[in-house]
């Protein structure tokens, strides 16, 4: 006589990105369910204006590759759930993709000259903090009020971020506590917890029209709130903490760093490598798997070709 086997109980994903994905699932399965949580009128809900500063050509290793990083970028934003959001980019040279024909993108050329090559060295930040300006300046005339968040060229954030963000009374400011690293070239993943510290795509702040600057100018931005959005990525706690702004912090992985590209930033700069891998953070790595893109909305296939 055959011995029963015993059927084998179902577990969650193995992957620990995957279940932290899955926890952004349940927060929302948990939302729609809990009638409490859908009280917040809709004009409380304020809209989202993510900034980019898109370096120029000449500091760049593949201009080809930058404007397809944009791309994916701007892709993972507009395929969200929620499209209470709007795009504001600011450079040197226009890219040439279809993504900027978008209503909710807005592409603004700037006039001052690019930092020298390489690129590595102040005139590179400050670059970069000048160009946020310009959006904030912009901001300001056109009457806007709501969340700004600092965005870089080729990270990517969840299908339902601005959902995610609207579905919670107004805060000060949101930080993104934990993400996820992806190195294209190695095609490995892994989780990140203090995300701020190495990724500048972590932090979203409220303005006011009037905590927008009028001018680009540095002197102008030092005098309103919005100098916030300028200051050291790694330091949002301690810049919260010295005006007493309040924040929530986010330890849902809701945007992704993408790294070994071949046109990084950070590695231009020389702080990272394109070899850098889960190891170096202690964490563990994971084989980079198509189910991912379903969570960015970055088209898998074309992604990994490019």
């Amino acid at each position: 006589m055959q011995k029963n086997k015993k059927k084998k109980k179902k577990t969650g994903p193995s992957s620990p990105v995957r279940k932290e994905l899955k926890r952004i699932d349940k927060y929302f399965k948990e939302l729609e369910s809990n009638v409490s949580e859908k009280t917040y009128e809709e004009k409380d809900k304020k809209e989202i204006a993510f900034a980019i500063s898109l370096k120029s050509r000449t500091l760049s290793r593949d201009w080809e590759q930058v404007q397809a990083n944009l791309s994916y970028t701007l892709k993972s934003i507009l395929r969200n759930t929620d499209q209470n959001f709007r795009i504001i980019i600011a450079g040197h040279e226009k890219p040439d993709i279809d993504e900027l024909q978008h209503c909710l993108v807005t592409w603004l050329s700037v006039d001052f000259p690019p930092p020298p090559p390489p690129g590595s060295g102040p005139e590179f930040t400050e670059d970069k903090k000048h160009k946020r300006r310009v959006i904030g300046s912009y901001l300001r005339k056109i009457g806007f009020s709501g969340y700004f968040m600092p965005l870089d060229a080729d990270d990517w954030i969840h299908y339902r971020f601005v959902e995610f963000i609207r579905s919670h009374p107004i805060s000060n400011a949101f930080l993104i506590k934990k993400g996820i690293m992806i190195n294209q070239g190695l095609e490995e993943i892994w989780l990140r917890n203090r995300f701020y510290i190495g990724c500048g795509s972590s932090a979203l702040y409220y303005f006011s029209n009037k905590d927008f600057p009028k001018t680009s100018k540095m002197a102008d931005t030092e005098k309103k709130l919005f100098g916030l959005s300028i200051m050291n990525h790694q330091k949002v706690p301690q810049n919260l903490a010295k005006i007493n702004m309040n924040y929530k912090t986010i330890h849902y992985p809701l945007v992704t760093y993408v790294l070994g590209h071949g046109d990084n930033t950070s590695v231009l700069k020389g702080k990272k490598s394109n070899l850098v891998s889960a190891k170096k953070y202690n964490a563990k790595g994971e084989n980079l798997k198509k189910w991912i893109y379903q969570y960015f909305r970055v088209d898998a296939k074309n992604y990994r070709n490019s």
